[in-house]
């Protein structure tokens, strides 16, 4: 009897102990759920914030470009006027988002385009208005671009509006202040080009201010009916003037209270509930053995799956694979393994968000699952690594077949609200015993066939073969040889003329790598440039041209040779280099040649994988007077608009742009409009790819600055180079 008093207090106390920290564990899972709810939906405002900030910077920089093009071109025509019409119906068709151009001679407003409807507003002094005032004076102090607004016209509505102060006979003793030049925006069509109005339906606010120039004062521009909660996040627009900020909430404030309540109310729930399970197994210590049995297999079924797709894992795999195999031949039964992954999955992660690739997965796992037979196995390798175990199959044919109906599957558009984006894999089959019997053979023979889909064009499958290992010997072996040409020096630079339209003078060259091969003879860098790539070998790859191009201008000043701008390409990996710019400094130091005799060609994907950080280092070569060119422009996925924020003073024109120019109408129009537009941003021009006499001439009348190709030479030794002549003889 004093053995049952004794154990009845103990169980009791351990089930109120158990209550209180179930409870207490309740009530912060609750607030850590509530908290990761709320860093959730911070992280979705905050990629709202970016896109729709996004839309309206490009908009609003299209209107303050606008403006600069239209003071522009009044300094450029000393003050006549007599071409606004013409010039402004042609730059609000082709910019767009643009409701009127102004000119303000003294600062009255005298010229609108269109006149129709804006009459109202001829006349008024923009320097004597008050609410104009001060703005406008201090534009014209400190010769900048500014913003007013939001502005109610005079002719109606509310607009934002960019005036730039336009002075004549700049930088001279006669320098006058003429006026300014304006671009008018009306606030309702610029939040038009934003989802912001749809997002409000959906129980977003939105609100979008400025930062008053003079007193760092905010002022409103738009915003939603309802004012902005707690859960916000804030974009702030990269803009020539002023500080713009975008600020997008949501309220879900009554729904977090309830859900707190009834987190908590469940926790005393829970709590209790376990606390009477508890009191009840300390008691039975039977039923505690069998808790412990079903907990414990419940932990080993985490351990084989995957917690985003919920899929079997790789360690599943490993551990099933053997005794799969095993009763699949004692069957006599043929097997296959598919191994693939998501083409360009990498550019969703990174460009669009994790959260979005994590989703994509989740769809990809549930198409792979509905194809899945009877006695297949899919399983998640990692990332967006897939395997599909094939458990019967009669041949090749079958397991072809099967990987037909994946290829159509993955195909399928993937919607994630309003978006859809366009997917597609690669796949690798190994026959099973055929190609294989373990599971590291079949996954290595899979892989390489995967490899395979992929070099041939993705988006298909290929079966392995014994070829494939002679393939990745190759493969090997090539990358063995980049390593010892590296050690044993052989590779060389040449040197291709870059010469100035106009004066038929050589302004400079490209530096560009050749590989003295000892067997193979000369290669060209298309051979060898992707897999110094993939192997990591570009880096020292790229500071070997640097040296050896520092080191030949030094050898041409030591021979009293004209100075020449020789450009070099950089790749993607040495810009994000932290060490690079002071190896830069180190070799102009070492070599003692001027900084402005070198010039640096970056392709645009490599500018956008980190613009701000491009921007950045480019700013400091471009401070230390080294010339920074965008190649083969017009093949990536960049625009003008984002050239002008970044220090560029040579602008590429890609060969596919001028190898049809005097056939296609289309190319010239592309390549008259990327030279007008890059002039107005200060920005030089240079064509490559010339071949014909023709084409010199059509790109010298669309005012080119620079041209290079073969009409005038194809890539030479320095020896040739130097024998060469500073003037290109022409027919």
């Amino acid at each position: 009897m004093k053995k049952a008093e004794f154990k009845q207090p103990s169980a009791l106390f351990f089930s109120l102990v158990a209550f209180f920290a179930i409870a207490l564990f309740g009530v912060y899972w609750t607030q850590s759920t509530t908290n990761s709810i709320i860093n959730q939906q911070q992280s979705i405002l905050s990629g709202l914030s970016r896109t729709q900030a996004s839309l309206l910077e490009r908009r609003l920089s299209s209107i303050f470009t606008t403006a600069q093009i239209l003071a522009y071109e009044v300094e450029l025509n000393n003050g006549n006027t007599e071409w606004f019409d013409s010039y402004a119906d042609k730059l609000i068709q082709s910019i767009g988002g643009i409701e009127n151009l102004q000119l303000s001679p003294d600062g009255i407003i005298k010229q609108i385009y269109p006149l129709k409807g804006n009459e109202a507003a001829i006349g008024l002094d923009i320097v004597s208005t008050p609410r104009f005032k001060d703005e406008a004076l201090l534009a014209i102090q400190n010769r900048q671009l500014f913003v007013i607004g939001p502005v109610p016209l005079v002719q109606g509505g509310v607009a934002v509006i960019s005036r730039a102060p336009v002075f004549l006979h700049k930088e001279t003793q006669y320098e006058l202040f003429w006026g300014f030049a304006s671009a008018v925006v009306y606030l309702e069509n610029l939040l038009e080009t934003t989802q912001l109005k749809q997002l409000e339906k959906e129980g977003y606010q939105f609100s979008l201010t400025r930062i008053y120039a003079d007193s760092n004062q905010s002022i409103p521009l738009f915003s939603s009916a309802m004012p902005l909660t707690d859960i916000k996040a804030s974009t702030e627009l990269i803009l020539p003037v002023g500080k713009w900020t975008l600020s997008v909430s949501r309220d879900l404030d009554q729904q977090l209270e309830k859900r707190r309540i009834s987190g908590y109310m469940l926790s005393i729930i829970v709590a209790l509930l376990l606390a009477m399970s508890l009191y009840g197994i300390l008691l039975q210590p039977l039923r505690l053995r069998v808790l412990v049995k079903e907990k414990t297999a419940e932990l080993q079924d985490l351990a084989y799956k995957d917690p985003l797709t919920a899929l079997p894992n790789r360690r599943y795999l490993q551990d099933s694979l053997p005794q799969i195999l095993f009763d699949n031949q004692k069957a006599k039964r043929i097997s296959a393994f598919i191994y693939f992954d998501l083409d360009n999955f990498k550019r969703i992660n990174d460009t669009i968000g994790h959260d979005v690739g994590d989703h994509v997965l989740v769809i990809v796992a549930n198409r792979l699952t509905k194809l899945k037979g009877i006695s297949d196995l899919v399983v998640r390798l990692g990332g967006d690594e897939f395997g599909i175990l094939l458990g019967d199959v009669s041949s090749k044919k079958q397991a072809g077949e099967k990987a037909t109906r994946i290829l159509e599957s993955i195909r399928a558009p993937a919607k994630l609200e309003t978006r859809e984006y366009m997917l597609s894999t690669s796949l690798g089959i190994a026959m099973i015993p055929e190609h294989g019997y373990d599971l590291v053979t079949i996954m290595q023979n899979a892989d390489m066939a995967l490899y395979q889909a992929k070099s041939q064009g993705k988006n298909q499958y290929a079966f392995y073969t014994e070829n494939m290992k002679i393939s990745t010997h190759n493969l090997v072996k090539a990358e063995e040889d980049l390593t010892q040409a590296l050690q044993k020096n052989e590779f060389e630079l040449y040197f291709q003329p870059q010469f100035d339209l106009h004066t038929n003078q050589v302004i400079g060259a490209e530096a560009l790598i050749r590989w003295n091969h000892p067997e193979k003879g000369l290669i060209f860098p298309n051979d060898f440039i992707p897999l110094a790539e993939s192997t990591g070998k570009i880096v020292v790859l790229g500071y070997w041209i640097l040296e050896t191009s520092i080191a030949y201008l030094a050898r041409r000043k030591l021979e009293n040779r004209p100075d020449i701008l020789l450009h070099i390409n950089l790749a993607s990996s040495q810009l994000s280099d932290p060490y690079f710019v002071v190896l830069v400094k180190e070799l102009l130091i070492k070599y003692q040649v001027p900084a402005n005799l070198i010039g640096f060609e970056i392709t645009e994907t490599s500018i956008l994988e980190d613009v701000h950080l491009a921007r950045a280092l480019l700013q400091t070569f471009k401070d230390m007077g080294i010339c920074i060119a965008i190649d083969d422009f017009g093949t990536g996925y960049s625009s003008l608009s984002q050239l002008k924020n970044l220090p560029v003073d040579l602008l590429k024109i890609d060969r596919s742009f001028v190898i049809d120019l005097e056939e296609d109408p289309d190319d010239r129009k592309i390549v008259e409009a990327i030279i007008a537009m890059a002039h107005k941003l200060n920005i030089k021009v240079l064509a490559e790819g010339i071949e014909t006499r023709a084409q010199w001439k059509m790109l010298a009348n669309f005012q080119c600055d620079f041209g290079q190709g073969y009409y005038v030479s194809k890539a030479v030794t320095a020896e040739e180079f130097n024998r060469g002549s500073p003037i290109v003889h022409i027919d």
